[in-house]
C-alpha cells in the first residue's frame, strides 16, 4: 500500500476526534496505515493528551516507534508516561540503536533499568554502549548500525558481509575499512564495490583519507564536519581510533534544528523551553529569570534618566525621542549580534578573525549611524525649530548605533572565547545594556550642549 503525505489541517483533526469519540477504530487504523510516520507525529501533536494515547495504542510496535521518535520531546514525554513498560520494551526493540537510546535515556532511572533488563540481550548491549555518552556529543547521536570490513579481504567477501547486514543497516553509503584491531583506516564507496573487479582486495581501492569524529566531540562539531566536507554520514571513533558507530545525514539535520532552536531561544532570553511545551509552570520557569534580570537592568536605565533630570526640565521635548533612541540602539545591537551568533554557529565566523569581524561591524555601524543620524537630526531640527539641537541629537544617534554595533558583535565573541554559548550574549543582556548606554550617550550630549548654550 502506497503511503500518503498529509497536510494536517483543522478538518483532518476534527475527523480524527470524531472517530475517537465514536470509538471507530477501523477508520482510524485505515488512516494510520495509509500515513507516513512524520505525518502521524504531526497529527498527534495537534490532539489532546487523551486523544494522543488512544491513537498511539492503535499502532503496531514498529510503527509506533517510527512515530514516537518524530514527535516533539514534551509531547513524546507525555505519551511515554502513559505507556506501560511492556509496550515501551516492544517499541525499543524495533528502533534503531540511536533512537532506542534516546527513548530509554529520557525515562526515569528505575523505568529505564526495567526496560533495559526486559529487552533482548543484543538490544541491551547496544543500549549499554550508547547510554553513557552525553546526549549532545557525537556518541550520543550515533547509531551502531554500520558495515565494516577488513582491509585484506576481497571485494567478493566484503559484498557477502554487506548482504549479511542488509536487514540491520539502512541507507548504506560507504563501507568502512578497519584493521585487525578495529581501527578505522579507510572507506570504500558503494559505486566502487559495484564497478571494481570482485577479486581485488579492499585495500587496493579504499580511500585512506577518511574523515571521522571522536565520540566525545560536541554535536556542533558534527555539523561543522558534515557541512564543510559535504558528508552524508560520518564514522565515529573512540580514543584509540577504533570504529564504534556512524552518524547519518538525518541525525545531522536533527542536530542543526536543535542547535538553531537553542540559539534562537537563548537570543530571546529563554532557556530549555520546547515549542511544543504545554505546561504553564515549565514555560514560566524558563522565561521568568530573564524577565526579572531585564527589570533590574532597566532600573539602571531609569537611574541614568534621573541623573539628567535638570536637562530634561529645560527642554521637555527631548523626552519625545527616547523611544527612537532606544529602539535604534537595540535594533543595531541585535542585528550585529544575530549575524555574529549565526556565524559562530555555522563556522563562518571564528575567533581567529575576531578583530576583522569587529572592524567590519564598526564600519557598517558608522555608515548606518551617519545616515540615520542625518535623518533624525534634520527632523528634530525642523520639529523643534532648533538646528543646533537637531545636530546634537543626530550626533548622539551616530554614537549610539556605533556603540550598539560594537556591543552586539563583541559580546558573542567574548562569550565564545570563554566557552560560553554565544547566544547568551543577546536577548535581555544586549538590549538592556544598549538601553543604558544609549540613554547615557543621548542625555550626556544634550547636557553638554545645554550647558554650553546657557
Amino acid at each position: 500500500m502506497a503511503l500518503k503525505t498529509r497536510t494536517i489541517d483543522g478538518k483532518l483533526v476534527e475527523d480524527v476526534r470524531d472517530y475517537i469519540e465514536q470509538g471507530n477504530e477501523n477508520a482510524l487504523k485505515r488512516l494510520l496505515d495509509e500515513s507516513r510516520a512524520a505525518d502521524l507525529a504531526d497529527l498527534i501533536e495537534h490532539l489532546k493528551p487523551n486523544e494522543r494515547i488512544f491513537i498511539f495504542k492503535l499502532l503496531e510496535p514498529e510503527g509506533a516507534g517510527d512515530v514516537l521518535v518524530e514527535i516533539e520531546p514534551p509531547v513524546q514525554e507525555g505519551i511515554i508516561k502513559e505507556l506501560d513498560n511492556r509496550t515501551i520494551t516492544e517499541i525499543v526493540q524495533e528502533l534503531d540503536s540511536d533512537d532506542a537510546a534516546d527513548v530509554v535515556g529520557d525515562l526515569p532511572a528505575k523505568r529505564a533499568k526495567e526496560v533495559i533488563e526486559a529487552v533482548d540481550d543484543e538490544v541491551t548491549e547496544e543500549l549499554e554502549k550508547l547510554l553513557p555518552y552525553p546526549e549532545d556529543t557525537a556518541g550520543g547521536i550515533m547509531g551502531l548500525e554500520f558495515v565494516a570490513v577488513k582491509a585484506d579481504v576481497t571485494l567478493r567477501d566484503a559484498i557477502e558481509t554487506i548482504r549479511a547486514k542488509k536487514e540491520e543497516v539502512e541507507n548504506l553509503y560507504h563501507i568502512w575499512v578497519v584493521d585487525d584491531f578495529g581501527k578505522l583506516v579507510g572507506l570504500v564507496s558503494m559505486k566502487d564495490f559495484l564497478l571494481e573487479p570482485p577479486h581485488l582486495k579492499v585495500h587496493e581501492i579504499m580511500n585512506p583519507e577518511v574523515i571521522s569524529i571522536n565520540a566525545l566531540a560536541d554535536q556542533e562539531e558534527v555539523v561543522h564536519l558534515a557541512r564543510k566536507y559535504d558528508l552524508v554520514n560520518i564514522p565515529v571513533v573512540d580514543e584509540h581510533h577504533r570504529l564504534i558507530g556512524r552518524i547519518t545525514h538525518d541525525d545531522v539535520i536533527d542536530v542543526i534544528e536543535e542547535e538553531v532552536d537553542e540559539d534562537i531561544s537563548l537570543m530571546a532570553g529563554v532557556i530549555s523551553e520546547e515549542v511544543a511545551e504545554e505546561s504553564t509552570i515549565k514555560i514560566s520557569k524558563a522565561r521568568l529569570p530573564w524577565l526579572l534580570m531585564a527589570i533590574f537592568g532597566e532600573l539602571v536605565a531609569a537611574f541614568v534618566i534621573t541623573n539628567f533630570e535638570a536637562s530634561l526640565k529645560q527642554i521637555i521635548a527631548l523626552t519625545f525621542f527616547f523611544p527612537v533612541i532606544m529602539a535604534m540602539g537595540g535594533n543595531s545591537g541585535t542585528q550585529a549580534a544575530t549575524i555574529v551568533v549565526r556565524g559562530l554557529a555555522t563556522g563562518d565566523v571564528s575567533l581567529v578573525h575576531a578583530g576583522r569581524r569587529l572592524w567590519r561591524e564598526m564600519r557598517v555601524a558608522l555608515l548606518n549611524g551617519l545616515i540615520c543620524g542625518l535623518v533624525l537630526g534634520v527632523i528634530v531640527g525642523f520639529w523643534l525649530s532648533d538646528p543646533g539641537l537637531g545636530l546634537i541629537v543626530g550626533m548622539a544617534l551616530i554614537l549610539i548605533i556605533m556603540n550598539s554595533g560594537l556591543i552586539g558583535a563583541s559580546v558573542p565573541l567574548v562569550l565564545k572565547r570563554f566557552n560560553i554559548d554565544p547566544a547568551l550574549g543577546t536577548g535581555p543582556f544586549v538590549s538592556t545594556s544598549n538601553d543604558i548606554f544609549s540613554l547615557f550617550i543621548y542625555l550626556g550630549l544634550i547636557t553638554v550642549f545645554l550647558h554650553s548654550r546657557f
